[in-house]
């Protein structure tokens, strides 16, 4: 490729000028750059020379998938364009510029303490791309970019990571036999010829990374350092990981959930569930609520009245949930016997008995209650939802304490 000084890559809505080459792999080359404000930015571009129609269908997936998918720990895509390289067209797109990478951290040392807090950021970028269905099939700590100034960790290069049709129009396919991750973090079935690859690869790789971030080393054979040997209070890791590195994929944890139920039921408090959002198709932490009654709360759009009975309606349909947070909402006025108990409610109608001369009143009064009725919504829709996230916190630990006794007794009993 040209070289890295003197480069400006134009798109519709910035410059960036190279400022020299931060990393190169076996396609593309990553360059530093600032933009017209001076901030700093990374770019990557494909090297035309190797731009085969294949490798560039995977360089416009890793494209839109992160720029589609926004995650606090995937890293995001803010811009693209097309540069000319010794020549010849070839496409790059924008990223926030990091410190460095993982490998940057190993190689200045982890303190234990500070293992899972960091482990757990690359967990949750690895399983928000797994529900987004992609593997990524290339995880290594090159790969999980890191940013000092927040101990802040985003997995990156999904250039060989597995996409499905219903996520991006320009699958590449390789199918699942495909062997294309760096061999010294692959597992076992991508050294293989014809072995099924899938999302329990992944977690090899991550078993890997969370055994090197305690010890320093890759555990490879029979014989490796383990984490209890350097860090004791952290020993009780080695059964998991010995789980994530086990040969047979079907062996292995089936889920990054599953090894996040481990390590929540340790106590660690790094350590959060996710889910797909089906509103935002987002992934979001299981504490957030997302909720269409929240965050699009429901307004009085109409009224009529039919002589005998006032029917309102209301923008979007309520739940049972919403009714009893308009009847335990605290204090607020109405018009005689038409308080909020006194209405039938039943998706986005609430209906009331009420007389020619009483119908504006009980308009206003319904009009005034909306926003404290929303309001308690929330909040009890929030409390359920951290209520939850305790209770199940509370019964993974109980599971693990019950195990631990039985093996105490087991350990003790004398024939």
């Amino acid at each position: 490729m040209a070289r890295s000084k003197g480069i400006t890559f134009e798109t519709a809505f910035g410059t960036y000028a190279s400022a020299g080459i931060v990393g190169e792999g076996g396609t593309a080359r990553v360059y530093r750059a600032q933009d017209t404000g001076g901030q700093g930015w990374a770019v990557k571009v494909l090297d035309p020379k190797k731009a085969s129609a294949d490798k560039l269908k995977r360089f416009r997936n890793e494209y839109a998938f992160c720029s589609n998918h926004p995650h606090r720990n995937i890293v995001a895509v803010v811009d693209h364009g097309v540069t000319v390289v010794d020549g010849a067209k070839s496409p790059f797109f924008v990223m926030p510029l990091f410190d460095g990478s993982l490998r940057t951290v190993l190689a200045n040392g982890v303190q234990a303490q500070k293992v899972l807090a960091l482990f757990a950021q690359i967990l949750d970028g690895v399983e928000a791309a797994h529900l987004l269905r992609v593997v990524h099939r290339d995880l290594k700590p090159e790969n999980c970019l890191y940013s000092a100034k927040d101990s802040t960790l985003v997995v990156a290069d999904f250039g060989v990571a597995q996409f499905t049709a219903e996520e991006l129009y320009t699958l590449v396919e390789t199918g699942p036999y495909a062997r294309l991750a760096n061999f010294q973090y692959a597992a076992p079935e991508q050294r293989s010829r014809g072995a099924a690859v899938d999302h329990r690869a992944d977690i090899y790789s991550l078993g890997l990374m969370l055994n090197e971030l305690f010890t320093g080393r890759i555990p490879h054979g029979t014989d490796y350092k383990t984490i209890g040997a350097v860090a004791p209070d952290y020993a009780y890791l080695d059964d998991l990981v010995a789980e994530m590195l086990r040969q047979d994929p079907s062996g292995r944890p089936p889920t990054i959930e599953h090894v996040k139920n481990q390590l929540i039921a340790r106590g660690s408090v790094f350590v959060e569930k996710q889910r797909l959002d089906s509103l935002r198709r987002t992934v979001v932490s299981t504490k957030e609520v997302t909720d269409p009654l929240i965050s699009d709360p429901p307004q009085l759009v109409g009224a009529q009245w039919d002589g005998a009975n006032l029917t309102l309606t209301l923008s979007q349909s309520v739940n049972p949930r919403w009714v009893w947070a308009l009847q335990n909402m605290g204090s607020y006025s109405s018009v005689w016997g038409k308080d909020p108990a006194s209405f039938r409610i039943s998706g986005k109608e609430a209906v009331v008995a009420a007389e020619a001369r009483e119908v504006q009143q009980i308009i206003d009064h319904f009009k005034n209650w909306l926003p404290q009725a929303n309001s308690v919504y929330a909040e009890k829709i929030r409390d359920d939802a951290r209520r939850a996230e305790e209770e199940e916190r509370r019964r993974l630990r109980s599971q693990v304490a019950a195990a631990e006794l039985r093996a105490r007794v087991n350990e003790t009993i004398r024939i």
